[in-house]
Protein backbone atom coordinates (compact mmCIF):
# COMPACT_ATOMS: atom_id res chain seq x y z
CA UNK A 1 0.00 0.00 0.00
CA UNK A 2 1.62 3.19 -1.16
CA UNK A 3 2.05 6.58 1.69
CA UNK A 4 -0.66 9.44 1.54
CA UNK A 5 0.32 12.07 -1.00
CA UNK A 6 2.15 14.42 1.27
CA UNK A 7 0.61 18.25 0.86
CA UNK A 8 1.95 21.26 -0.62
CA UNK A 9 4.24 22.47 2.13
CA UNK A 10 2.53 26.02 1.37
CA UNK A 11 -1.02 26.85 2.76
CA UNK A 12 -2.06 29.31 -0.24
CA UNK A 13 -2.06 25.95 -2.31
CA UNK A 14 -5.93 25.60 -2.07
CA UNK A 15 -8.65 26.67 -4.11
CA UNK A 16 -10.02 29.15 -1.93
CA UNK A 17 -6.83 31.36 -2.12
CA UNK A 18 -6.80 30.50 -5.81
CA UNK A 19 -10.13 31.88 -6.39
CA UNK A 20 -9.30 34.78 -4.27
CA UNK A 21 -6.08 35.27 -6.46
CA UNK A 22 -7.52 35.22 -9.88
CA UNK A 23 -10.03 38.16 -8.01
CA UNK A 24 -7.39 40.24 -7.10
CA UNK A 25 -5.80 40.13 -10.27
CA UNK A 26 -8.92 40.66 -12.38
CA UNK A 27 -9.01 44.10 -9.63
CA UNK A 28 -5.42 45.01 -10.52
CA UNK A 29 -6.32 44.69 -14.49
CA UNK A 30 -9.29 46.90 -14.17
CA UNK A 31 -7.59 49.95 -12.24
CA UNK A 32 -4.63 49.91 -14.70
CA UNK A 33 -7.14 49.50 -17.61
CA UNK A 34 -9.19 52.47 -16.07
CA UNK A 35 -6.28 54.43 -15.35
CA UNK A 36 -5.18 54.06 -18.69
CA UNK A 37 -8.63 54.59 -20.23
CA UNK A 38 -8.97 57.71 -18.02
CA UNK A 39 -5.96 59.51 -19.53
CA UNK A 40 -7.59 59.29 -23.23
CA UNK A 41 -11.23 61.14 -21.58
CA UNK A 42 -11.29 65.00 -21.29
CA UNK A 43 -13.23 65.11 -18.30
CA UNK A 44 -13.81 61.68 -16.59
CA UNK A 45 -17.33 61.85 -14.42
CA UNK A 46 -16.99 61.74 -10.92
CA UNK A 47 -18.72 57.66 -11.36
CA UNK A 48 -15.79 57.11 -13.58
CA UNK A 49 -13.42 57.91 -10.38
CA UNK A 50 -15.53 55.84 -7.81
CA UNK A 51 -15.22 52.79 -10.03
CA UNK A 52 -11.24 53.75 -10.62
CA UNK A 53 -9.91 54.47 -7.12
CA UNK A 54 -13.15 53.48 -4.81
CA UNK A 55 -14.34 50.00 -6.25
CA UNK A 56 -11.69 48.85 -8.47
CA UNK A 57 -9.12 48.76 -5.60
CA UNK A 58 -11.82 46.87 -3.34
CA UNK A 59 -11.86 44.10 -5.58
CA UNK A 60 -8.08 43.55 -5.02
CA UNK A 61 -8.58 43.99 -1.50
CA UNK A 62 -11.06 41.62 -1.39
CA UNK A 63 -9.51 38.99 -3.16
CA UNK A 64 -6.60 38.81 -1.01
CA UNK A 65 -9.04 38.80 2.05
CA UNK A 66 -9.92 35.73 0.19
CA UNK A 67 -6.53 34.20 -0.10
CA UNK A 68 -5.69 34.69 3.82
CA UNK A 69 -8.95 33.25 4.29
CA UNK A 70 -8.42 30.41 2.40
CA UNK A 71 -4.89 29.83 4.17
CA UNK A 72 -6.49 30.23 7.38
CA UNK A 73 -8.78 27.16 6.62
CA UNK A 74 -6.17 25.07 4.96
CA UNK A 75 -4.22 25.34 8.12
CA UNK A 76 -6.93 24.74 10.30
CA UNK A 77 -7.61 21.76 7.71
CA UNK A 78 -4.14 20.51 8.43
CA UNK A 79 -4.55 20.48 12.20
CA UNK A 80 -7.35 18.31 11.51
CA UNK A 81 -5.61 16.06 9.74
CA UNK A 82 -2.25 15.85 11.84
CA UNK A 83 -0.03 17.06 9.24
CA UNK A 84 0.27 20.46 10.66
CA UNK A 85 3.69 19.44 12.65
CA UNK A 86 5.31 17.58 9.82
CA UNK A 87 4.43 20.98 7.29
CA UNK A 88 6.48 23.69 9.42
CA UNK A 89 6.17 26.88 7.16
CA UNK A 90 9.91 27.22 5.60
CA UNK A 91 12.22 29.62 6.42
CA UNK A 92 13.10 32.56 4.19
CA UNK A 93 16.70 30.88 2.73
CA UNK A 94 18.10 33.25 0.45
CA UNK A 95 21.12 31.00 -0.52
CA UNK A 96 18.07 28.46 -2.06
CA UNK A 97 17.35 29.32 -5.90
CA UNK A 98 14.23 28.66 -5.87
CA UNK A 99 13.64 30.48 -2.12
CA UNK A 100 15.15 33.55 -3.75
CA UNK A 101 13.12 33.30 -6.71
CA UNK A 102 9.69 32.98 -4.63
CA UNK A 103 11.13 35.91 -2.52
CA UNK A 104 11.30 37.90 -5.45
CA UNK A 105 8.04 37.65 -7.46
CA UNK A 106 6.28 38.02 -3.88
CA UNK A 107 8.33 41.36 -3.41
CA UNK A 108 7.72 42.66 -7.20
CA UNK A 109 3.61 41.85 -6.12
CA UNK A 110 4.13 43.82 -2.67
CA UNK A 111 5.43 46.54 -4.55
CA UNK A 112 3.37 46.49 -7.67
CA UNK A 113 0.39 46.42 -5.01
CA UNK A 114 2.07 48.66 -2.32
CA UNK A 115 1.90 51.43 -5.31
CA UNK A 116 -1.89 50.54 -6.60
CA UNK A 117 -3.39 50.96 -3.01
CA UNK A 118 -1.06 54.81 -2.61
CA UNK A 119 -1.73 56.02 -5.86
CA UNK A 120 -5.86 54.94 -5.66
CA UNK A 121 -5.66 56.34 -2.38
CA UNK A 122 -4.74 59.31 -3.42
CA UNK A 123 -6.23 59.73 -5.78
CA UNK A 124 -9.51 58.32 -3.89
CA UNK A 125 -8.79 61.27 -1.17
CA UNK A 126 -8.93 63.57 -3.62
CA UNK A 127 -11.68 62.41 -5.65
CA UNK A 128 -14.39 62.75 -2.30
CA UNK A 129 -12.66 66.46 -2.33
CA UNK A 130 -14.02 67.58 -5.89
CA UNK A 131 -16.76 69.51 -6.66
CA UNK A 132 -17.69 66.83 -8.91
CA UNK A 133 -18.18 64.27 -6.71
CA UNK A 134 -20.02 66.53 -3.77
CA UNK A 135 -22.44 67.87 -6.38
CA UNK A 136 -22.90 65.03 -9.53
CA UNK A 137 -22.65 61.66 -7.59
CA UNK A 138 -26.12 61.94 -5.88
CA UNK A 139 -29.46 63.28 -7.25
CA UNK A 140 -30.11 64.48 -4.08
CA UNK A 141 -27.46 67.52 -4.69
CA UNK A 142 -28.73 68.06 -8.07
CA UNK A 143 -30.34 71.76 -6.34
CA UNK A 144 -27.83 72.63 -4.98
CA UNK A 145 -24.80 71.80 -7.77
CA UNK A 146 -26.72 73.38 -10.63
CA UNK A 147 -27.05 77.07 -8.26
CA UNK A 148 -23.42 76.42 -7.39
CA UNK A 149 -22.72 76.14 -10.88
CA UNK A 150 -24.17 79.66 -11.59
CA UNK A 151 -22.76 81.56 -9.07
CA UNK A 152 -20.12 83.73 -8.11
CA UNK A 153 -18.24 80.96 -6.12
CA UNK A 154 -18.34 78.23 -8.79
CA UNK A 155 -14.30 78.14 -8.55
CA UNK A 156 -14.53 77.54 -5.46
CA UNK A 157 -14.03 73.93 -4.76
CA UNK A 158 -16.90 72.62 -2.22
CA UNK A 159 -14.83 71.50 0.32
CA UNK A 160 -13.31 75.03 0.98
CA UNK A 161 -16.45 76.30 2.56
CA UNK A 162 -17.75 72.82 3.93
CA UNK A 163 -15.16 71.22 5.27
CA UNK A 164 -12.18 73.52 5.69
CA UNK A 165 -8.90 73.36 6.59
CA UNK A 166 -7.33 70.88 9.68
CA UNK A 167 -8.18 66.86 10.38
CA UNK A 168 -11.12 67.70 12.80
CA UNK A 169 -13.65 69.23 10.34
CA UNK A 170 -11.84 66.40 7.59
CA UNK A 171 -12.81 63.96 10.11
CA UNK A 172 -16.07 65.61 10.67
CA UNK A 173 -17.08 66.27 7.37
CA UNK A 174 -16.18 62.30 6.30
CA UNK A 175 -18.39 60.87 9.20
CA UNK A 176 -21.40 63.26 8.30
CA UNK A 177 -20.37 62.15 4.38
CA UNK A 178 -21.25 58.53 6.07
CA UNK A 179 -24.49 59.46 7.29
CA UNK A 180 -25.38 61.08 4.27
CA UNK A 181 -25.23 58.10 2.19
CA UNK A 182 -27.04 55.98 4.27
CA UNK A 183 -30.15 58.23 4.26
CA UNK A 184 -29.25 58.20 0.14
CA UNK A 185 -29.52 55.10 0.03
CA UNK A 186 -32.25 53.90 2.45
CA UNK A 187 -34.38 57.04 1.46
CA UNK A 188 -34.37 58.43 4.42
CA UNK A 189 -33.26 62.27 3.27
CA UNK A 190 -35.52 65.36 4.10
CA UNK A 191 -36.85 67.10 0.51
CA UNK A 192 -36.18 69.42 0.12
CA UNK A 193 -32.63 69.50 1.82
CA UNK A 194 -32.80 71.63 4.54
CA UNK A 195 -31.36 74.84 5.27
CA UNK A 196 -29.06 76.42 7.02
CA UNK A 197 -26.84 74.15 8.19
CA UNK A 198 -26.70 74.08 11.92
CA UNK A 199 -23.35 72.58 11.99
CA UNK A 200 -21.56 74.63 9.50
CA UNK A 201 -18.34 75.71 10.11
CA UNK A 202 -17.79 79.25 10.98
CA UNK A 203 -17.61 81.63 8.66
CA UNK A 204 -14.79 83.20 10.41
CA UNK A 205 -12.70 79.93 9.70
CA UNK A 206 -13.81 79.49 6.13
CA UNK A 207 -15.08 82.79 4.31
CA UNK A 208 -12.31 84.79 5.93
CA UNK A 209 -9.38 83.30 4.29
CA UNK A 210 -10.36 84.91 1.07
CA UNK A 211 -12.59 87.92 2.11
CA UNK A 212 -11.08 90.36 4.85
CA UNK A 213 -13.59 92.36 6.16
CA UNK A 214 -11.47 94.85 8.30
CA UNK A 215 -10.68 96.57 4.59
CA UNK A 216 -14.05 96.63 3.68
CA UNK A 217 -15.40 100.40 4.51
CA UNK A 218 -16.93 101.98 1.08
CA UNK A 219 -19.98 102.24 -0.91
CA UNK A 220 -20.72 99.84 -3.98
CA UNK A 221 -22.56 100.91 -7.63
CA UNK A 222 -25.77 99.36 -7.43
CA UNK A 223 -27.30 99.57 -11.25
CA UNK A 224 -29.77 96.58 -12.08
CA UNK A 225 -31.85 95.69 -15.21
CA UNK A 226 -35.49 96.32 -14.73
CA UNK A 227 -38.46 96.10 -17.75
CA UNK A 228 -41.81 97.07 -17.29
CA UNK A 229 -44.98 94.42 -17.10
CA UNK A 230 -46.29 96.82 -20.23
CA UNK A 231 -46.50 95.77 -23.90
CA UNK A 232 -43.28 97.53 -24.76
CA UNK A 233 -41.80 95.42 -22.18
CA UNK A 234 -40.30 99.27 -21.60
CA UNK A 235 -36.40 99.04 -20.60
CA UNK A 236 -35.42 101.05 -17.10
CA UNK A 237 -32.63 100.76 -14.63
CA UNK A 238 -32.69 101.15 -11.02
CA UNK A 239 -29.17 102.93 -9.55
CA UNK A 240 -28.32 103.21 -5.69
CA UNK A 241 -25.34 103.15 -3.72
CA UNK A 242 -25.19 100.09 -1.74
CA UNK A 243 -23.52 102.04 1.89
CA UNK A 244 -21.61 98.60 2.49
CA UNK A 245 -19.39 99.52 4.64
CA UNK A 246 -16.38 98.08 6.80
CA UNK A 247 -16.05 96.15 10.10
CA UNK A 248 -12.72 97.61 11.69
CA UNK A 249 -12.77 99.89 14.60
CA UNK A 250 -14.21 102.19 13.06
CA UNK A 251 -17.28 99.86 11.46
CA UNK A 252 -20.20 101.70 9.77
CA UNK A 253 -22.64 100.88 7.24
CA UNK A 254 -24.14 97.45 6.41
CA UNK A 255 -20.44 95.66 7.75
CA UNK A 256 -21.59 97.41 11.39
CA UNK A 257 -23.14 94.16 11.81
CA UNK A 258 -19.71 92.06 11.32
CA UNK A 259 -18.27 90.03 14.39
CA UNK A 260 -15.09 92.03 15.24
CA UNK A 261 -16.20 95.56 16.95
CA UNK A 262 -19.88 94.23 17.65
CA UNK A 263 -21.10 90.72 18.76
CA UNK A 264 -25.13 90.46 17.48
CA UNK A 265 -26.96 87.04 19.43
CA UNK A 266 -30.44 86.26 18.38
CA UNK A 267 -32.93 83.61 19.06
CA UNK A 268 -34.90 82.59 15.98
CA UNK A 269 -38.37 80.66 16.18
CA UNK A 270 -37.94 78.33 13.09
CA UNK A 271 -35.88 76.37 11.89
CA UNK A 272 -34.96 78.64 8.55
CA UNK A 273 -33.84 81.47 11.15
CA UNK A 274 -36.23 84.10 9.74
CA UNK A 275 -38.64 84.44 12.63
CA UNK A 276 -36.47 86.29 14.79
CA UNK A 277 -38.36 88.00 17.93
CA UNK A 278 -34.65 88.79 20.09
CA UNK A 279 -31.31 90.19 19.85
CA UNK A 280 -28.88 91.39 21.40
CA UNK A 281 -26.18 93.73 20.53
CA UNK A 282 -22.96 94.01 22.02
CA UNK A 283 -20.05 96.86 21.52
CA UNK A 284 -16.66 95.25 22.54
CA UNK A 285 -15.23 98.38 22.83
CA UNK A 286 -17.00 99.35 26.30
CA UNK A 287 -18.83 96.10 27.09
CA UNK A 288 -22.29 98.22 26.47
CA UNK A 289 -25.42 96.01 25.56
CA UNK A 290 -28.88 96.89 24.36
CA UNK A 291 -31.56 94.05 23.49
CA UNK A 292 -34.31 94.61 21.18
CA UNK A 293 -37.59 92.24 21.61
CA UNK A 294 -40.60 91.80 19.42
CA UNK A 295 -43.52 93.69 19.86
CA UNK A 296 -45.68 91.57 17.50
CA UNK A 297 -44.42 88.31 18.75
CA UNK A 298 -42.68 89.37 22.46
CA UNK A 299 -40.97 87.08 24.37
CA UNK A 300 -40.34 86.88 27.88
CA UNK A 301 -37.26 86.46 29.71
CA UNK A 302 -37.49 83.07 31.10
CA UNK A 303 -38.10 82.15 27.11
CA UNK A 304 -35.68 83.73 25.73
CA UNK A 305 -33.20 81.58 28.12
CA UNK A 306 -34.39 78.74 27.13
CA UNK A 307 -33.25 79.36 23.67
CA UNK A 308 -30.45 78.30 21.65
CA UNK A 309 -28.79 81.53 20.70
CA UNK A 310 -27.17 82.01 17.62
CA UNK A 311 -23.76 84.72 16.71
CA UNK A 312 -24.26 86.73 13.87
CA UNK A 313 -21.45 86.43 11.08
CA UNK A 314 -21.11 86.44 7.54
CA UNK A 315 -23.73 83.34 6.57
CA UNK A 316 -27.01 84.97 8.47
CA UNK A 317 -27.03 87.34 5.43
CA UNK A 318 -24.97 85.84 3.10
CA UNK A 319 -26.91 82.58 3.57
CA UNK A 320 -26.97 81.53 -0.34
CA UNK A 321 -23.33 83.00 -1.47
CA UNK A 322 -22.96 79.87 -3.33
CA UNK A 323 -26.05 78.39 -3.96
CA UNK A 324 -28.61 81.33 -5.00
CA UNK A 325 -31.76 80.94 -7.05
CA UNK A 326 -33.32 83.69 -8.79
CA UNK A 327 -36.91 84.84 -8.42
CA UNK A 328 -38.56 84.36 -11.61
CA UNK A 329 -39.05 88.15 -12.80
CA UNK A 330 -35.23 88.79 -11.95
CA UNK A 331 -34.13 86.17 -13.81
CA UNK A 332 -36.21 87.58 -16.65
CA UNK A 333 -35.10 90.91 -16.46
CA UNK A 334 -31.50 89.50 -16.70
CA UNK A 335 -32.35 87.60 -20.10
CA UNK A 336 -33.96 90.51 -21.52
CA UNK A 337 -31.36 92.31 -20.86
CA UNK A 338 -28.79 90.10 -22.16
CA UNK A 339 -30.80 89.38 -25.31
CA UNK A 340 -31.70 86.03 -24.39
CA UNK A 341 -35.53 87.34 -24.72
CA UNK A 342 -36.10 89.41 -26.97
CA UNK A 343 -37.50 92.74 -25.91
CA UNK A 344 -39.43 93.33 -29.31
CA UNK A 345 -41.47 90.75 -28.28
CA UNK A 346 -44.84 92.40 -26.80
CA UNK A 347 -45.57 91.64 -23.07
CA UNK A 348 -42.90 89.44 -23.18
CA UNK A 349 -41.93 90.11 -19.69
CA UNK A 350 -45.60 89.78 -18.34
CA UNK A 351 -45.91 86.16 -20.27
CA UNK A 352 -42.73 84.75 -19.63
CA UNK A 353 -42.81 85.58 -15.72
CA UNK A 354 -46.34 84.09 -15.21
CA UNK A 355 -45.49 81.01 -17.10
CA UNK A 356 -42.28 80.43 -15.15
CA UNK A 357 -44.26 81.00 -11.71
CA UNK A 358 -47.46 78.04 -12.82
CA UNK A 359 -46.63 74.74 -10.36
CA UNK A 360 -45.67 71.97 -12.27
CA UNK A 361 -45.75 68.38 -11.44
CA UNK A 362 -42.31 67.13 -12.79
CA UNK A 363 -39.75 69.07 -15.54
CA UNK A 364 -41.24 67.39 -18.36
CA UNK A 365 -44.40 68.63 -17.50
CA UNK A 366 -42.37 72.31 -17.47
CA UNK A 367 -41.10 72.31 -20.64
CA UNK A 368 -44.20 71.69 -22.11
CA UNK A 369 -45.69 73.80 -20.08
CA UNK A 370 -43.83 76.52 -20.74
CA UNK A 371 -44.02 75.52 -24.60
CA UNK A 372 -47.82 76.17 -24.55
CA UNK A 373 -48.01 78.89 -22.65
CA UNK A 374 -45.84 81.53 -24.99
CA UNK A 375 -47.07 80.24 -28.36
CA UNK A 376 -50.41 80.05 -27.28
CA UNK A 377 -50.08 83.37 -25.53
CA UNK A 378 -48.68 84.70 -29.49
CA UNK A 379 -51.16 82.22 -31.24
CA UNK A 380 -54.05 84.08 -29.84
CA UNK A 381 -53.46 87.55 -29.36
CA UNK A 382 -50.55 88.67 -31.71
CA UNK A 383 -50.99 85.75 -34.63
CA UNK A 384 -49.08 87.51 -37.14
CA UNK A 385 -46.09 87.94 -34.73
CA UNK A 386 -46.45 84.13 -34.07
CA UNK A 387 -46.05 83.33 -38.00
CA UNK A 388 -43.45 85.61 -38.68
CA UNK A 389 -40.88 85.58 -35.79
CA UNK A 390 -40.94 82.00 -35.29
CA UNK A 391 -37.04 81.72 -33.75
CA UNK A 392 -37.51 84.81 -31.44
CA UNK A 393 -40.31 82.69 -30.00
CA UNK A 394 -38.49 79.22 -30.00
CA UNK A 395 -35.25 81.19 -28.29
CA UNK A 396 -37.44 82.58 -25.81
CA UNK A 397 -38.75 79.09 -24.66
CA UNK A 398 -35.75 78.03 -24.56
CA UNK A 399 -34.50 80.59 -22.48
CA UNK A 400 -37.33 79.79 -20.08
CA UNK A 401 -36.97 76.25 -19.94
CA UNK A 402 -33.11 77.01 -18.98
CA UNK A 403 -34.36 79.53 -16.16
CA UNK A 404 -36.91 76.68 -14.55
CA UNK A 405 -34.70 74.37 -14.63
CA UNK A 406 -32.09 76.57 -13.07
CA UNK A 407 -34.02 77.22 -10.44
CA UNK A 408 -37.03 74.70 -9.78
CA UNK A 409 -36.44 70.91 -8.64
CA UNK A 410 -39.90 69.15 -8.43
CA UNK A 411 -38.60 65.97 -7.23
CA UNK A 412 -36.64 67.67 -4.50
CA UNK A 413 -39.40 69.93 -3.74
CA UNK A 414 -37.61 73.10 -4.29
CA UNK A 415 -39.93 75.61 -6.28
CA UNK A 416 -38.77 79.63 -6.56
CA UNK A 417 -39.56 80.48 -2.73
CA UNK A 418 -37.79 77.44 -1.17
CA UNK A 419 -34.74 78.86 -0.14
CA UNK A 420 -34.56 82.76 0.71
CA UNK A 421 -32.03 84.60 0.64
CA UNK A 422 -31.18 87.97 3.40
CA UNK A 423 -29.38 90.00 0.90
CA UNK A 424 -31.51 92.97 0.94
CA UNK A 425 -35.19 92.60 0.93
CA UNK A 426 -37.02 92.36 -1.70
CA UNK A 427 -38.02 89.06 -2.09
CA UNK A 428 -37.75 87.71 1.60
CA UNK A 429 -37.62 89.32 4.91
CA UNK A 430 -33.72 89.53 4.73
CA UNK A 431 -33.39 92.78 6.53
CA UNK A 432 -36.65 92.92 8.08
CA UNK A 433 -36.34 90.24 10.28
CA UNK A 434 -34.80 92.74 12.24
CA UNK A 435 -35.21 96.14 10.82
CA UNK A 436 -39.38 95.99 10.21
CA UNK A 437 -39.91 98.75 12.63
CA UNK A 438 -41.45 96.49 14.89
CA UNK A 439 -38.25 95.89 17.60
CA UNK A 440 -37.61 97.61 20.59
CA UNK A 441 -35.35 98.06 23.33
CA UNK A 442 -37.27 97.90 27.28
CA UNK A 443 -36.98 101.73 27.31
CA UNK A 444 -39.24 101.78 24.01
CA UNK A 445 -36.61 102.57 21.29
CA UNK A 446 -37.67 101.20 18.05
CA UNK A 447 -34.88 100.00 15.81
CA UNK A 448 -34.91 102.01 12.78
CA UNK A 449 -36.21 100.51 9.13
CA UNK A 450 -35.12 103.58 7.68
CA UNK A 451 -33.99 102.91 3.97
CA UNK A 452 -31.15 105.49 3.70
CA UNK A 453 -29.61 103.62 6.17
CA UNK A 454 -27.85 101.12 3.99
CA UNK A 455 -28.14 102.84 0.76
CA UNK A 456 -29.48 105.80 -1.01
CA UNK A 457 -32.78 106.61 -2.70
CA UNK A 458 -32.86 104.38 -6.14
CA UNK A 459 -33.67 105.72 -8.68
CA UNK A 460 -35.32 105.03 -11.65
CA UNK A 461 -34.85 106.17 -15.16
CA UNK A 462 -33.37 104.81 -18.90
CA UNK A 463 -30.72 101.94 -19.11
CA UNK A 464 -27.03 103.32 -19.02
CA UNK A 465 -23.78 102.29 -19.90
CA UNK A 466 -21.90 100.00 -17.16
CA UNK A 467 -20.73 102.22 -13.94
CA UNK A 468 -21.67 105.56 -15.79
CA UNK A 469 -23.59 107.76 -12.98
CA UNK A 470 -27.06 108.02 -13.66
CA UNK A 471 -28.65 111.50 -13.36
CA UNK A 472 -31.33 113.01 -11.28
CA UNK A 473 -34.36 110.79 -11.69
CA UNK A 474 -37.20 113.17 -12.54
CA UNK A 475 -39.74 110.24 -11.66
CA UNK A 476 -40.45 108.22 -8.43
CA UNK A 477 -37.95 105.24 -8.04
CA UNK A 478 -41.06 102.90 -7.77
CA UNK A 479 -42.75 102.12 -11.02
CA UNK A 480 -46.05 101.59 -9.31
CA UNK A 481 -47.55 104.14 -6.25
CA UNK A 482 -50.08 102.96 -3.97
CA UNK A 483 -52.82 105.26 -3.71
CA UNK A 484 -52.87 107.77 -1.09
CA UNK A 485 -56.71 106.22 0.23
CA UNK A 486 -54.35 102.67 0.50
CA UNK A 487 -51.53 104.43 2.83
CA UNK A 488 -54.41 105.85 5.27
CA UNK A 489 -54.69 102.32 6.09
CA UNK A 490 -53.03 102.08 9.43
CA UNK A 491 -51.72 98.97 8.11
CA UNK A 492 -50.69 99.79 5.03
CA UNK A 493 -48.13 102.51 6.14
CA UNK A 494 -45.39 100.20 6.16
CA UNK A 495 -45.77 97.38 3.66
CA UNK A 496 -42.17 95.53 3.43
CA UNK A 497 -40.80 95.21 -0.34
CA UNK A 498 -41.35 91.21 -0.17
CA UNK A 499 -44.70 91.27 0.80
CA UNK A 500 -45.91 92.81 -2.58
CA UNK A 501 -42.22 91.12 -3.92
CA UNK A 502 -43.19 87.80 -3.03
CA UNK A 503 -40.76 85.17 -5.04
CA UNK A 504 -42.57 83.46 -7.17
CA UNK A 505 -44.77 85.54 -8.97
CA UNK A 506 -45.84 89.10 -10.03
CA UNK A 507 -45.82 91.76 -7.83
CA UNK A 508 -48.89 92.67 -6.61
CA UNK A 509 -50.45 95.98 -7.69
CA UNK A 510 -54.24 94.96 -6.50
CA UNK A 511 -56.34 94.76 -3.77
CA UNK A 512 -57.32 91.76 -4.96
CA UNK A 513 -53.37 90.37 -4.70
CA UNK A 514 -53.87 90.40 -0.98
CA UNK A 515 -57.45 90.63 0.00
CA UNK A 516 -59.44 87.25 -1.29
Amino acid sequence: MSAPKKPHQYLYRNWVSYAGGIVAVIGLLLVLFAVLLGFGMHEPSPYFGIFTFVLFPSIIAGGLFVVLVGMRFEARRRVKSGVAEALPYPAIDLNDPKMRTRFAIAAVVGAILLVVFSFAGYNGFLLTESVGFCGETCHVMKPEHTAYMNSPHARVRCVECHVGEGAGWYVHSKLSGVRQLLAVTFKTYETPIPTPVHDLRPARETCLHCHWPEKFGKAQLYQRPHFRYDEKNSAEQITMLIKTGGGGENGAGIHWHMFIENEVEYVSTDSHLQEIPWFKVTRRKDGSATEYTSTEKPLNKQQIDGMLKHKMDCMDCHNRPAHGFEPPDIAVDRALSAGNISTTLPFAKSMAVDALSRQYVDEKAAHEGLKTDVTEFYAKKYPDIAATRVKDIETAIATLVAIYDRNVFPEMKVSWNTYPSNIGHRNWPGCFRCHDGKHQTPDGKVLTNECKLCHTEPMRGPQSGMGEAMRQAEQNWHPWEIPEKHLAIKKHANIPCFECHLAGRRPKTECKDCHH
